[in-house]
């Protein structure tokens, strides 16, 4: 199981970072993998890790399918869900085996850590040997984008990076390189969406895991420190039009065009208004009026992608409408509440960090958006292991129970009762064994 997710996660980037030709080759073949796997370990454990918890995901999943026959192009909205159930089956089925290795989501986390650490340093690489192949020219000038088609999904990876990097344990040295490698990627995209959503989910999951009366809040207020420091350094040096141009000023008003994008499209949600024009196919109310969103292709883009809304919310209302969206919404919110009430020994502070990370940056981008992309891959599997928690506990043996007989030899004389062969000695507690002795 572990070498099947291994594999998935290999494939996905490979697809989404390196020029292998169709991109649907290597996600179908490793999606394929994963629904094979996922499918057949649920049939014979018997769904075991099913909670109510679950019930939620279930509907939301009922309610892409049932807006399968107004969709149109049916058949590619089918293969899309199909795909999203291939992703939820394995993730079950993966978290159900880690029942009994539980070091599994450790070594999973660890796998995607190294996984993004290596892209980021050969992206940083390659914009000093080649950085035509790592920007992208738009309309406000050009962007990093490293290996990846598009800037955003260059902070969706650089953002995780930060948090698994802070928050997975494992020897010092590697996390070092992964956060050298993460913040000039992160910095480098100019995505205001990914900063703001790694600062408050690194101060969230700092509250929620970390010791923070004694570690966290010093070293939040050193680093906020340090960048307002640096901040001043920098600007006393920096021209208004340099200014401009890093932090992007002149969009802030109208958000690079997101706000009339997304008027056009609520205006075409009342013509589907309760379950949308199907899964990821809501784009098309884009393709119509002649907008190329956050997922459209570049002339050296190693990958092609989807037409997106640049929020992934307003996205579900298109996909999914109304029902679909207030569910996707749910489906957040009880992951989220997952973690903050069942994650009691405090294990998985990198996986809420990157569920709460894709959450915050969906409103300025669409990074929860099918199953097609890595971190959409991720963000559904740390969603099914924030709601299999209570699955996960470990609950409270049963205390044991012997079996008395009234005695019949001089074995145990002093408790006046002896055991049936094959019943465990009843504990005893100091007092009353040395009361029971003097009596």
């Amino acid at each position: 199981m572990l070498v099947a997710f291994v594999l998935l996660i290999v494939a996905l980037l490979a697809k989404d970072a390196t020029p292998l030709g169709d991109r649907f080759v290597l996600r179908a073949l490793s999606e394929g993998t994963a629904l094979a796997v996922g499918g057949g370990w649920l049939a014979l454990s018997g769904g075991r890790i099913f909670n109510r918890w679950h019930l939620v995901l279930g509907l939301y999943f009922a309610a892409l399918v049932f807006a399968v026959p107004q969709a149109m192009s049916p058949l590619f909205v089918s293969l899309q869900i199909l795909a999203l159930a291939a992703i939820l089956l394995f993730a079950l089925a993966f978290l159900d085996a880690a029942k009994l290795d539980p070091r599994q989501p450790l070594f999973v986390a660890r796998t995607m850590l190294i996984a993004l650490t290596v892209v980021c340093l050969v992206s940083l690489l390659l914009r000093v040997w080649l950085p035509a192949l790592t920007f992208e020219q738009t309309f406000e000038g050009p962007r990093f984008r490293g290996l990846f088609s598009k800037p955003a999904m260059m902070g969706a990876a650089s953002g995780l990076l930060l948090g698994l990097c802070l928050f997975v344990p494992w020897h010092w040295s590697i996390r070092v390189i992964g956060i050298a490698a993460s913040l000039p990627c992160l910095f480098l995209t100019g995505s205001r969406t990914f900063w703001v959503a790694a600062t408050v989910s690194l101060g969230a999951a700092g509250i929620r895991y970390v010791r923070w009366r004694r570690t966290f809040v010093p070293m939040a207020a050193t680093l906020i420190v340090t960048v307002l420091c640096l901040g001043i350094v920098i600007g006393t040096q920096m021209t208004p039009a340099q200014g401009a141009k890093i932090f992007r000023q002149g969009s802030i008003e109208n958000l690079s065009g997101r706000t009339a994008m997304w008027a056009q499209a609520l205006q075409r949600y009342w013509e589907h208004p309760w379950l949308g024009y199907g899964f990821t196919a809501g784009g098309v109310v884009l393709d119509e009026s002649g907008w190329r969103g956050a997922g459209g292709t570049s002339s050296n883009s190693p990958s092609q992608g989807a037409i997106t809304l640049h929020n992934g919310y307003v996205q579900a209302l298109l996909d999914s409408g109304g029902i679909g969206a207030a569910l996707y919404v749910a489906v957040i919110l009880s992951a989220l509440w997952c973690f903050l009430r069942y994650d009691g020994a405090k294990q998985y502070a990198a996986e809420f960090y990157c569920l709460l990370f894709l959450a915050i940056a969906n409103l300025g981008e669409t990074v929860i958006f099918g199953a097609a992309v890595l971190h959409g891959v991720w963000f559904w599997y740390v969603t099914v292991l924030a709601l299999t928690l209570p699955s996960l506990a470990p609950q409270a043996p049963l205390p044991e129970r012997a079996d008395p007989v009234p005695r019949e030899d001089t074995r145990g004389a002093e408790a006046g009762w002896v055991l049936t062969p094959g019943t465990p000695e009843p504990r005893r507690f100091p007092l009353v064994q040395s009361r029971e002795t003097r009596l």
